[in-house]
């Protein structure tokens, strides 16, 4: 798919709002076993003094810098950025506090001055942009000497179950491409070697878990909040249809012989400080 046409799906479609993404943080709180609040557990991989200015690159709908802004009002500054305007609207309809500031705008260009902030997130985002070397230049350039890069992103190998899943409906079905891991671009596996270009010391931290369903409803909405990223633009409805039909059976199938159908998730965290001398 041409660089274009991906962007005008991601912005036009799969994150022209949070709906498709909220069905996949609401999976993820609903069916963990043993489930981690994952936004604390990303913060708590930093040491914070509580007055750091803050940037969050591809924010979504605010939800993490909007619950720092809650829960302590002592941050330099608070701010969000993210590619969708729809995206942006969300998150400023949703904040009350004059210490959060959210903007629309390109991971790979940032609209700050270099040396701003203290700490700069990018989650669960890099795998988006087409050009990840950039993106990472930039957020080095607007962190301080001694700041620091925080970042999330999953395994190349998370979720295998579910991956086998896509692949075989990929193979039975024209209208849904094969299934290319979007994370294989910037994974917990190449994501020290892409840091190590702009910062001085990086480290991995990983998190693993379980999805466990127990039913397949759960897993086809799963499935269906990646529709625009993972059909053939000219596709029918009839098409998808027939993939989620098939999808839906081979996870009772899974549920009919064991009592739930398992899928293994591997997360994690990469964490970035920039030299003093940068």
């Amino acid at each position: 798919m041409q660089k274009e046409q991906e962007r005008d799906i991601l912005l036009g479609q799969a994150y022209a709002d949070d709906r498709h993404l909220d069905v996949r943080y609401r999976t993820h709180q609903l069916y963990t076993v043993d489930p981690v609040d994952f936004g604390r557990w990303t913060l708590e991989q930093l040491r914070w003094h509580g007055n750091e200015r803050v940037l969050d690159i591809g924010c979504g709908p605010g939800d993490l810098i909007r619950r720092m802004g809650q829960e302590h009002k002592g941050w330099g500054l608070l701010a969000g950025l993210d590619f969708s305007p729809g995206m942006i609207a969300k998150a400023v309809a949703s904040t009350e506090s004059p210490a959060v500031a959210y903007l629309a705008g390109e991971a790979q260009a940032l609209p700050f001055p270099d040396r701003f902030f203290d700490v700069a997130m990018a989650r669960h985002m890099l795998y988006h942009v087409p050009d990840i070397d950039q993106a990472i230049a930039e957020a080095a350039r607007v962190l301080r000497p001694g700041g620091v890069f925080l970042v999330t992103t999953n395994s190349a190998h998370t979720m295998p179950e579910y991956e086998d899943l896509r692949r075989e409906a990929a193979r039975r079905f024209s209208a849904l491409s094969q299934p290319e891991l979007t994370t294989e671009r910037f994974s917990l596996e190449n994501a020290e070697a892409f840091l190590n270009r702009c910062f001085e010391r990086v480290e991995s931290r990983i998190l693993r878990g379980t999805l466990r369903f127990p039913a397949a409803e759960p897993l086809v909405d799963y499935f269906a909040s990646s529709r625009a990223l993972t059909m053939a633009p000219d596709h029918t409805e009839d098409d998808w249809q027939a993939v989620l039909a098939f999808v839906r059976a081979e996870a009772e199938k899974a549920i009919a012989r064991q009592g739930h159908l398992d899928v293994t998730k591997i997360t994690g965290a990469i964490v970035g400080v920039r030299g003093d001398s940068g």
